[in-house]
């Protein structure tokens, strides 16, 4: 017999039985016992399992937050509306939200050891994840960021369950198919090709270097996230700097950090996770004057010469900038999220106008790069 159980930390759940239930994903342990650990303000976060007997078969990770509704809201003025609105009335449209999910990934991180009795387990960790959410005073209730569900499993179970779905936003991947970057490059437009081209030209003014710590770095790095954040149109979290050098503590093997200088002057930093067969682009932090040295072309161009290098066949690219991702070739890969008010009569009015709060792929989101 399945029964879900909540951890109030993930160093309750043995390493081991948390990756089994992911089938080797990056943002595995290490990475959520980094987020945990990082501090981040106004987060607190729980965990289910799905047991059978002592056998973990599925787990994911949650967290409550106070959430602004207007958030991720596709209407520029509207937003501005609220804006106002909010000034004499601070707590207009703020909702306590618990999520199925994580504030630093790109999914929501759902895993299932046992495939052959999915329906089960997912409806067993939806009704703890609702259980414990209500327990702990949350009026929303969500899934953050649910990929495409090629069996239907967890779209059939979540309407069951009362909850309505909108469009998220999409993360976006490059397949790295290609031998060469020139290969790569031929691939594209050629008025693209042309500009790339120009900008790459910068890069040799640029200083580079690897770091697996950023100790050394706290105050410019905290400098680059702030100005990254200033110019984001939504951010969910915000980060800390023991985020970041958490993840490269706690992962040596997989993490990476790449520092642009221009002179002596830090510029840009790329977070980087990878394995024998992937790379993923978790946060990109770039200071104003990184336009005029086209740092986040660099990157991209620095990113994929790492694939080439260390032969790895595919590049996620994060969750932002999409405009310029489809231009260099990558594709988007659909989000949804999931969301049911504790009270149905606010729950049906929020699926009415769901529509208005929709992911935006125009969107300059900072969650990832």
């Amino acid at each position: 017999m399945l029964e879900g159980r909540i951890f109030t930390s993930i160093t309750d759940i043995a390493p081991q039985d948390w990756n089994a239930c992911f089938l080797g994903d990056l943002e595995a342990y290490a990475y959520h016992l980094a987020i945990e650990r990082a501090g981040l303000p106004g987060f607190s976060y729980f965990y289910i399992g799905v047991f059978d007997g002592e056998d973990l078969v599925g787990i994911a990770p949650a967290f409550t937050t106070p959430y602004n509704l207007e958030t991720t809201l596709d209407q520029p003025a509207l937003r501005r509306f609220i804006q106002i609105m909010k000034k004499p009335c601070p707590g207009f449209l703020r909702v306590s939200l618990a999520a199925l999910g994580s504030p630093c990934t790109e999914r929501a991180m759902l895993g299932i050891k046992d495939q052959a009795r999915n329906y089960g387990i997912v409806d067993c960790l939806l009704n703890a994840f609702e259980s414990e959410a209500l327990k702990q005073g949350a009026t929303l209730l969500a899934v953050k960021d649910l990929a495409r569900d090629t069996d239907g499993v967890w779209t059939n179970c979540l309407l069951d369950l009362g909850y309505g779905l909108i469009p998220g936003l999409p993360s976006t991947r490059l397949d790295v198919d290609f031998d060469t970057l020139d290969g790569y490059l031929a691939r594209l437009s050629s008025g693209t090709r042309k500009d790339m081209r120009r900008k790459l030209k910068t890069r040799s003014a640029l200083r580079v270097e690897n770091v697996s710590s950023l100790k050394s770095y706290e105050a410019q790095v905290m400098a680059l996230y702030k100005a990254t954040l200033e110019r984001a149109d939504m951010a969910l979290e915000e980060l800390t700097f023991a985020f970041f050098e958490n993840v490269l503590t706690l992962m040596p093997e997989q993490a990476l950090c790449r520092l642009y200088f221009d002179g002596d002057t830090l510029v840009a930093l790329n977070l980087l996770l990878h394995n024998d067969s992937e790379l993923f682009d978790k946060y990109f932090l770039m200071a104003p004057e990184g336009r005029r040295l086209n740092l986040y072309f660099v990157s991209w161009f620095d990113n994929l010469a790492f694939c080439l290098n260390e032969g790895l066949r595919l590049f996620h690219t994060g969750q932002a900038a999409y405009e310029n991702k489809v231009r260099l070739g990558a594709r988007l890969d659909e989000t949804y999220m999931a969301f049911k008010h504790r009270n149905m009569a606010i729950s049906g009015l929020f699926r009415l106008l769901s529509p208005l709060f929709a992911g935006d792929t125009s969107s300059g989101a900072i969650p990832h790069a």
